[in-house]
């Protein structure tokens, strides 16, 4: 393949939430494949899945074709991804229902914009599949109920959340999310992780801010 036609081009596919296909999803995937041949299909770290080295002019007309926008999910009162594990519903370990948890938060819609992306990983066990400690935001369902992690962080500087709540039920939980991006949101400056954010702030000064 020559540099020319080496396309580094990508699209995440839109509609596909938590990670999950219906059988119609797949028939729809697979017509658009056949259609537009992309070179790679990829599931990504995020549970989502990419059309990858497309032409530019290909990409640009399978945007349009699915309405796809370039604007970040964060720059829109909106978290930028959220996994979930098969939790209750599905896997035998899972004392959580993280679809449901899943679908709640994809749908939360924050006071104002994040100062930067926001991942979100919600494990139904203890196992933590979606590697809630390192995520910006983690819930793990323990038998009494959800523990909260704040400010971890899986890229270049690596960080392990803090925990800042545990034993909440579904409801105390998406409350409690909401309030602390709200906070993140009112004392972060533009572009700063929640990783970096909370080396500077420190844990105790967000539970006094959202707690109390």
């Amino acid at each position: 393949m020559t540099d020319s036609q080496n396309h580094k081009t990508y699209t995440t596919m839109p509609g596909i939430k938590l990670g999950w296909l219906t059988t119609e999803d797949l028939e729809r995937l697979a017509k658009i494949a056949g259609r537009y041949a992309p070179p790679m299909i990829k599931i990504t770290g995020g549970q989502r899945l990419s059309f990858l080295g497309l032409s530019p002019e290909k990409l640009e007309a399978l945007k349009k074709e699915l309405n796809i926008h370039d604007k970040p999910r964060h720059s829109r009162n909106r978290l930028h991804n959220v996994q979930a594990c098969p939790g209750s519903q599905w896997c035998k370990y899972g004392s959580g229902d993280s679809l449901a948890m899943g679908e709640a938060l994809d749908k939360l819609v924050l006071d104002r914009p994040l100062p930067y992306k926001v991942k979100v990983g919600i494990s139904g066990c203890r196992m933590c599949c979606c590697e809630s400690w390192v995520r910006d935001v983690g819930l793990v369902a323990e038998k009494k109920g959800w523990r909260f992690i704040f400010g971890g962080n899986a890229g270049g500087r690596p960080r392990i959340g803090d925990v800042v709540a545990e034993n909440l039920n579904d409801d105390e939980a998406v409350s409690l999310i909401e309030k602390c991006l709200n906070f993140y949101t009112e004392q972060a400056s533009y572009k700063t992780r929640s990783a970096r954010f909370m080396e500077r702030f420190g844990i105790e000064a967000l539970k006094e801010g959202i707690l109390e």
